[in-house]
């Protein structure tokens, strides 16, 4: 692997993890709104606009940062969020597991565990976000 694709991974996973947290925020709000609409049924929706979004956000980056060009119909998006958000999902587990350690370390010293699996989880995010999209690559003839 080469310097130049390993600072993708990283540019990759950085640019997914803002665009995410950035996303994060606006479907709270659409969330919320569903939900106080229609409940149960609100709550589906909500999942569904968050996998659409969540497969958006990775065909865009997937496209910008590697030129793989990554099919963009409404099935193809909302598939691509579902395995992406259950990959992400189970790749942070060893974080979920961390964190009660984490708090209890001093100050300085969380940090830098904290620094250190955030640089980590960018490189991974990265690589697993690439990937996933490249499942839905277009291949022209």
């Amino acid at each position: 692997m080469e310097f130049g694709e390993f600072l993708r991974y990283f540019v990759h996973g950085i640019l997914f993890s803002v665009l995410y947290l950035v996303l994060a925020f606006f479907w709270i709000f659409i969330l919320v709104a569903l939900v106080s609409v229609g409940l149960i049924i609100g709550f589906i929706i909500g999942f569904v606009v968050f996998f659409f979004f969540l497969g958006g956000i990775n065909v865009y980056l997937t496209d910008r940062l590697w030129d793989v060009s990554v099919r963009d119909d409404w099935k193809s998006l909302l598939e691509h969020g579902f395995i992406l958000f259950v990959v992400l999902i189970l790749v942070s587990v060893p974080a979920i597991v961390l964190s009660p350690y984490v708090v209890g370390l001093a100050f300085l010293e969380g940090l830098v565990v904290k620094a250190m699996l955030f640089i980590a989880y960018a490189f991974l995010d990265g690589f697993l976000a690439k990937n996933v999209g490249e499942l839905w690559e277009e291949e022209y003839e």
